[in-house]
């Protein structure tokens, strides 16, 4: 079964500092069992993610009325990114909700899983996206 990933990153010119690109090329080669494609010029993946911002009036409201709470929950996706030695590059398009699609050979889409920034993939959800790409056969 074909697993692919399509990222935020941008690809940057030739000559372009290679540290810089590491957070890709360090993903694929540690986290990612598959080819990465890099850009989505017509964003077709992420209207199918309901091309939505991270932030909105709600997160935003939701971190100025709890400021404790926003707090404690970078504290929390740091420590994670911390002990899974997960650097951020701030590089790319990191604006935009990402999520998992999972997608039949014949191009229907059986799971979607829509992405709660710095939360990672609930166990549930990697249940279910287990699920749909064993319906896929053989």
């Amino acid at each position: 079964m074909p697993v692919l990933g399509i990222v935020k990153e941008e690809e940057l010119p030739a000559g372009t500092d290679a540290k810089k690109m590491r957070g890709l090329v360090e993903f694929q080669d540690e986290y990612f069992c598959g080819p990465l494609f890099l850009s989505d010029a017509s964003r077709t993946i992420y209207q199918y993610l309901g091309n939505k911002p991270i932030f909105t009036f709600g997160t935003l409201f939701g971190a100025l009325s709890n400021p404790l709470k926003a707090r404690q929950e970078m504290t929390e996706m740091g420590e994670r990114f911390k002990e899974k030695n997960i650097e951020g590059n701030m590089v790319g398009d990191g604006l935009a909700k990402g999520g998992v699609l999972c997608i039949a050979p014949v191009g229907e889409v059986k799971y979607t899983f829509f992405e709660d920034p710095g939360k990672g993939i609930p166990v549930e959800s990697r249940e279910k996206i287990v699920a749909a790409v064993r319906s896929f056969g053989p």
